[in-house]
Formats: C-alpha cells, structure tokens, sequence
C-alpha cells in the first residue's frame, strides 16, 4: 500500500493521518462523479489533506471517473491519486472482469493508480476464489458478514496480504451492527492481528444520533480506543462493546506509538461519504488546527 502524505506528529495526526477514504458517489451523500472528482480536487488543496487516504471508485465507473477527472489529474511530476476500486461481490459473475477492469486501467497511467480493491466475501470458498483472481498489486479488503461470529472468516485472511472490512451502517436502521457484532468483529481482529477498515454510518469522532436513520451511530475515535484496548490491554469482548457504548472516546491510556501501531497494523481507515463531518467535530474537540 502507497504512503500516504506525511503530517507532523503530535497525537492526532497520528490517529488520524491517512484515515479517510473519501466515497462521495454513495449514500447518502449520492454526488455525481464530477463532483466527486472536483472535490477530491480541491481537498487536495486543504490543511487538513493529510487526513485523506483513497477516493472510493466502483469499477463500473472508472471509465466515467477518468473522463470526468481528466482535466484536474496530477501531472507526472505531482503524487498521483490513491484510488480503492469497489468490486462486485465475489459470487457475482462480473468480479473477474471486474478485477481485470482495474487492471487495465492501473496500465494506462493517466494520473490515479488503484492499488486497493473493496468487495463482499461471505464464505471461505469465496475468499479463496478471490484470492485466485487478484493480481498481486491490488490490496483487498474483505467486506465481511458479522451477524455471525466472523472468527472463521478472519482466520481465513490469516498470513494473506489482504484486510478485513466491516459495514458500520447505512441509510437504513438494519444496516447498523449491534454494538455487540461489532464489538466481537473488533476484538476478533485484534486477537488475530488482523488489519480491518470501516465504512458507513460514522461520520463523527463520537456517538452521534442520526436523526435521518432514527439511531445512534458509532464514533470512529471510539472505535479505534476499542482497537487499542482489545489489543493493548487485552480487553474482553464486553469491555470493547462498553467502549463502543459510551457517548465520548478516550484516548489518554494510549501512548502515541501504541496509536501509531493501531493504525498501521490494524484500524486502517474509514470509509465515509462526508469529509466536512468529520473535521468540524474534530475541531470542536480540539483535535484539528483550524483551516487557514
């Protein structure tokens, strides 16, 4: 996986360096792909940019994403754009081509390269098949079902070059984990030393009531404490769920290379469709320098 931009160290640029991948094309934002492009643009331009990971490009868009894009793209002398391609689900008979899709448009070299891919796996025989399938030089991450205990799948990423990806929400109230899947999901990554993102349903550091979905959402500052304690101090499957729970994150028992690590090696990034959320909550926290 590319580098991301390097901001300075103090403790929440190390939580938060590289942490957001960018997915204004889905709900419920629901952009257009040319905004979507012009804004990846202009938070190119932003303070804060080194909070920015990937921008979320379905590969059935990628044509559209390249004639939408071409005239704001890199230079060959800039850093190129860091895309995650999001892949139809394994048992769709479109993965393959699919796969060989962002193949090709890695060969084209216009500006933007996607070096990670996202899709849905619900079964081992499905994770195996994926893994037959992708080239080398895209990262997956796994979107996984949670409903049951997922440590089976985990174990099946085990010693893989691959992450785990769990689904925190959406646009109905049935798409929100229990605190208590989440919470299993959580510390059966930690246990496993398993790298996972999140995506959806967290656009706030803190527990937030989407008034929209009619429910409380998880903090995405909660979940990387509930990280660290699963990992750190070896908190239960309880205590990791009472984290997730609770109305604010608590970061303070953490030292800054514990957090470093946590990042690097196991909460890796959020996916959200809003980068203006999770900033301006930031900032009432105390946690982001005001934008010049």
């Amino acid at each position: 996986m590319s580098d991301m931009q390097t901001a300075t160290s103090t403790k929440s640029e190390i939580m938060l360096e590289g942490f957001i991948d960018y997915a204004g094309l889905y709900p419920p934002a629901s952009l257009d792909m040319q905004s979507v492009v012009n804004n990846w643009s202009s938070f190119q331009q932003l303070d804060d940019s080194w909070m920015l990971a990937r921008l979320i490009i379905p590969a059935s868009k990628l044509d559209e994403f390249k004639e939408c894009a071409k005239d704001v793209l890199p230079s060959s002398e800039d850093e190129m754009w860091q895309l995650s391609v999001l892949l139809p689900p394994v048992s769709s008979g479109k993965f393959e081509s699919a796969v060989q899709a962002t193949i090709d448009f890695n060969m084209e070299s216009c500006g933007a390269v996607a070096n990670v891919v996202e899709f849905k796996a619900s079964t081992t025989e499905e994770i195996d098949s994926a893994f037959s399938i992708l080239h080398d030089d895209l990262f997956p991450f796994i979107e996984l079902p949670i409903e049951e205990d997922p440590r089976g799948l985990i174990a099946c990423l085990s010693g893989s070059i691959a992450g785990a990806k769990v689904r925190t929400g959406g646009v109905t109230p049935d798409l929100y984990p229990s605190s208590n899947q989440l919470a299993r999901f959580i510390h059966s990554c930690a246990v496993a030393g398993q790298a996972f993102k999140a995506t959806a349903g967290m656009h706030h550091p803190c527990q937030h009531k989407n008034e929209t979905v009619g429910v409380l959402e998880y903090g995405f500052l909660s979940v990387l404490q509930a990280t660290a304690a699963a990992s750190i101090h070896n908190a239960t499957v309880g205590e990791v769920e009472n984290i997730l729970n609770g109305s604010e994150p608590n970061l303070s028992a953490f030292k800054e290379s514990q957090l470093e690590q946590i990042r690097a090696e196991l909460f890796n990034s959020l996916g959200t469709c809003s980068f203006e959320e999770p900033r301006n909550d930031l900032r009432k926290m105390g946690l982001l320098k005001e934008s010049r």
